[in-house]
């Protein structure tokens, strides 16, 4: 059962940051529950966008080599000295926190021969980084700083044979990477407004309590999708997060590439706004789609974030991270976040992502031409022309 406003306010679970004025403006326009209206959209989406291997391969290269892309949450690197690999888009990419505790991206290549560097699964603390196959070693800045039998390699300059850096930024929590080392990124898109609403969420400053990455049967656009209808929760969801939930109507707005959404639960009153995300998180749900592979959504005691990953035009895999305000310090507040991350799994892996399997088997029967939108899935229309429009200006480059 929920708590109460009282018991909220007397016992916050967030240290609760002040609402940004993006995220006031939405709320402004919150209706109450009966008041609201339910917006009449018709609009479609080619069927081909999901399942077409030359547009598939356009977008890793429009969008995904492109823009800078959501690697991992800073909570993933919490002190410095540590590291940790994934292949986003086909880049092994290595990402470090060096020991001034800035956080750095490289090529997850070794410079010998192209070995994977690190190939750990998990967040690994060390001041250095050792090849598994001949023992060449890096720092966390990314320099080549020893290697046996230097004397085998006549005229080698340490110096030249550094990891490849790639183009990164850590804002709001997040750490963003560009996946071609050759080009210049423009993160001024993720620094500024977006970073400011991750701040005031405490993205930037909280724990990171369960982690897992599910492999999904869809193109990586489904999944998307998927967190950007409200259609769904109240019924897909029945038997997890409709208990929480209601049809609402949204308020969205976009900042950037990136869309910004604010939407009622079951026990929304617009008398009980304030500027404290720590008791807003109970009468109602920011989410946020980090353009193009992120989803952020607040919840009463941890913040949700899915970080999207292509592998094929059918196949993704999702890295989903259960954030915490701070470290559990009772066996209480353990087993809670152990429920949240059950909940979680079941409304992600099993409700969600299999949703997805099933739409991208549906569409490759190649049955449908277009797939159908009505007015509680709008966002869908706007994360796919914000891919449009990336695959647009590639055209026109």
């Amino acid at each position: 059962m929920e708590e109460t406003m009282d018991q909220i306010v007397s016992n916050p679970p967030h240290a609760g940051g002040t609402v940004t004025p993006g995220q006031r403006r939405l709320l402004e326009k919150m209706p109450e529950l009966a008041d609201c209206h339910f917006p009449q959209v018709r609009d479609t989406v080619p069927a081909t966008n999901y399942t077409d291997p030359a547009r598939y391969e356009a977008e890793l290269a429009a969008v995904w080599k492109s823009v800078p892309v959501i690697a991992a949450p800073s909570a993933l690197l919490p002190e410095p000295k540590s590291f940790h690999q994934v292949t986003i888009a086909g880049m092994p990419v290595l990402l470090t926190r060096n020991k001034d505790g800035v956080a750095k991206a490289f090529a997850n290549v070794c410079r010998h021969r192209g070995m994977k560097l690190c190939t750990s699964t998990k967040t690994e603390k060390a001041p250095r980084i050792v090849c598994p196959y001949h023992a060449w070693t890096y720092d966390l800045d990314g320099k080549l700083i020893g290697l046996p039998r230097a004397e085998i390699f006549p005229g080698l300059a340490k110096s030249e044979l550094g990891l490849r850096e790639l183009p990164s930024r850590e804002a709001g929590g997040l750490i963003w990477v560009g996946l071609d080392p050759e080009k210049e990124y423009d993160f001024s898109t993720v620094d500024g407004e977006l970073a400011e609403d991750f701040d005031a969420l405490g993205l930037g400053t909280s724990y990171l309590s369960h982690y897992a990455t599910f492999p999904v049967d869809a193109n990586w656009k489904l999944v998307m999708d998927s967190m950007l209808d409200s259609y769904h929760v109240t019924r897909l969801h029945k038997d997890s997060l409709a208990q929480f939930s209601v049809d609402s109507e949204n308020q969205i707005d976009r900042v950037g590439p990136h869309i910004r959404n604010a939407a009622h639960r079951s026990n929304f009153e617009r008398k009980l706004i304030t500027d404290r995300h720590d008791e807003l998180r109970w009468i109602m749900v920011f989410s946020y789609i980090g353009f193009p592979n992120g989803i952020i959504v607040v919840s009463p005691h941890y913040t949700s974030l899915g970080v999207v990953r292509p592998i094929a035009v059918d196949k993704c895999a999702v890295d989903y991270y259960l954030l915490a305000p701070k470290k559990p310090e009772t066996e209480r507040a353990e087993i809670r976040l152990q429920k949240s991350m059950d909940l979680m799994t079941q409304v992600f892996g099993e409700e969600d992502y299999w949703a997805a399997a099933m739409c991208q088997e549906g569409l490759s029967s190649g049955t449908l031409k277009e797939v159908q939108l009505g007015g509680m899935e709008v966002q869908i229309r706007m994360f796919q022309d914000a891919v449009t429009e990336c695959l647009e200006r590639a055209k026109s480059a």
